[in-house]
């Protein structure tokens, strides 16, 4: 009696990942929005650029998406957009600095 309940179980654990498998086949093929596979594109346009901590429940922080950079109030009672601004052009490389040249 115990092999058979063992069989049943295994059965059942086979038919329900049968039925996960299923579904997720389904959806990749019929709905592939909402199961992604695999990045749209390497480039990430979104960053945070700077987190001010206010207190311990409220935070600053400076998000950069793309030409605009927004700056946003987190809380636990709500998120509040506290501006929304064109971003500063970013620098490439190192900038030039004027040597010092030591007199004797």
């Amino acid at each position: 009696m115990d092999l058979f309940d063992t069989g049943r179980y295994l059965a059942g654990l086979f038919f329900t990942l049968g039925l996960i498998f299923g579904l997720w086949y389904l959806l990749r093929r019929y709905a592939p929005g909402m199961v992604r596979g695999a990045p749209i594109s390497n480039e990430k346009t979104l960053f945070v650029k700077e987190i001010l901590q206010l207190d311990p429940r409220r935070r600053v922080v400076v998000v950069n998406s793309g030409e605009r950079e927004h700056i946003l109030l987190l809380g636990l009672t709500g998120d509040m957009l506290i501006e929304s601004r064109n971003a500063a052009p970013s620098v490439q490389g190192t900038p030039d600095v004027p040597k010092i040249e030591a007199t004797s």
